[in-house]
């Protein structure tokens, strides 16, 4: 007569110990994969550190944020719409974004701001160049990343140090002289334009 056959212990046995195995692979893989984050989530931030910050909420202003930060010697960063500087120095990467996110509900720019923080590698750091005069706090050259605009320039070299100055923006690329309001980011961007490399940006006032 047929009937189930049985399994002897040694064939259970060895089951066992190949599920076993299988297990302990996939738990070190995952292990694995999440210490990049872990290690980039623990690294304090140093002055010459580049940054990328998005702004996730509210979404509407998110392409005011596009382009690259840079930490200043000081060991701040400069954001948009604040009229002061961030300590980055010795934060982690969430860290700094909960600091930045508490400043701008104690400033009453964003009621409920959410921001993400990431470390850009050196290699990514592009060697074209834009040259921010006159009227900001730390005039000179920054570094031109893929999709920086107008305004990212300007904060970067310490923002404007006169706010009356914001609605008279000049860019000078090659012959072409364009003027710029900013006193407000359109969402359409059309006031706060794509730089190319060697784009001058002069603010008046200095």
């Amino acid at each position: 007569m047929g009937g189930a056959r049985r399994r002897t212990p040694e064939a259970v046995n060895s089951g066992w110990l190949f599920m076993k195995t299988i297990i302990q692979s996939l738990m070190a893989f995952v292990t694995m994969s999440a210490m990049p984050m872990a290690m980039a989530e623990s690294a304090t931030l140093k002055a010459g550190d580049w940054l990328q910050i998005e702004l996730k909420a509210p979404v509407k202003d998110a392409a005011l944020f596009e382009g690259s930060y840079t930490i200043s010697e000081s060991g701040l960063v400069n954001v948009p719409h604040l009229n002061h500087g961030i300590i980055a120095l010795g934060l982690s990467t969430s860290q700094l974004s909960r600091k930045i996110e508490a400043a701008y509900r104690a400033a009453d720019i964003y009621k409920d701001p959410k921001l993400i923080v990431s470390v850009l590698e050196p290699t990514w750091i592009a060697a074209r160049v834009v040259n921010v005069e006159g009227g900001v706090r730390q005039p000179g050259e920054v570094a031109l990343r893929e999709n920086m605009r107008l305004f990212q320039a300007i904060t970067s070299r310490g923002g404007f140090t006169d706010s009356e100055k914001v609605r008279e923006v000049k860019l000078i690329r090659g012959k072409k002289e364009t003027k710029y309001d900013v006193r407000r980011i359109k969402s359409d961007g059309s006031n706060n334009t794509l730089l190319q490399d060697g784009d001058r940006i002069i603010v008046p006032g200095r």
